[in-house]
């Protein structure tokens, strides 16, 4: 069993061959990855099960919308 999703997967889940453009968009989707040596980026396979199952928060990349409270003061 592996570990991380393999190089033709991040293409499949990205939609890009680029990693460049694999690192944008998993930045932009709050996936969390780490970039290896290579410059590719390498994503758990676990962490995509979970956020593509709805079980888990994505990445940090992401802040929740608050409500602004400011107009509600006087």
């Amino acid at each position: 069993m592996t570990l991380f999703l393999s190089p033709e997967e991040v293409r499949e889940l990205t939609g890009y061959c680029r990693p460049s453009k694999q690192v944008e968009w998993l930045r932009r989707e709050g996936m969390n990855f780490r970039i290896a040596a290579d410059g590719h980026p390498r994503v758990l396979l676990d962490h995509v099960n979970q956020v593509l199952g709805g079980l888990a928060r994505q990445g940090n990349n992401r802040r929740p919308s608050e409500p602004d409270f400011s107009v509600l003061v006087a």
